[in-house]
């Protein structure tokens, strides 16, 4: 796990209600987790790669959001899942546009 304190775009899965671990959630707004920020336990917690979020959030009872992390960020080793400090909700996104963003970040990557 590593930290750092960039900013970093990335997506969010949330339940249908736009709820996460009992806290509710809007798109267009910033939040602020006051703690320690450790992947997997503490902090906000997003994917780089738009596909992983569907390791957590299932499509059928989820809602997607494109989200901007910064602040102090905690990176996973098992795949893309980030924690961070800061947390700002800058739009909604379906499956189809988490499918197109999974195709451009597959395609920047490319050499």
């Amino acid at each position: 796990m590593d930290t750092d304190s960039t900013s970093v775009t990335s997506y969010k899965g949330f339940n249908a209600d736009w709820t996460c671990h009992g806290f509710k959630f809007e798109v267009g707004k910033i939040y602020e987790h006051d703690g320690a920020v450790i992947a997997c336990e503490s902090g906000f917690h997003a994917c780089e790669y738009p596909l992983h979020v569907l390791r957590y959030y299932k499509p059928s009872q989820s809602v997607y959001a494109v989200v901007q992390q910064s602040g102090t960020l905690a990176r996973h080793g098992d795949d893309t899942k980030i924690a961070s400090s800061l947390l700002n909700i800058t739009a909604q996104i379906d499956l189809a546009g988490l499918i197109k963003a999974a195709i451009k970040y597959t395609m920047d990557r490319c050499t």
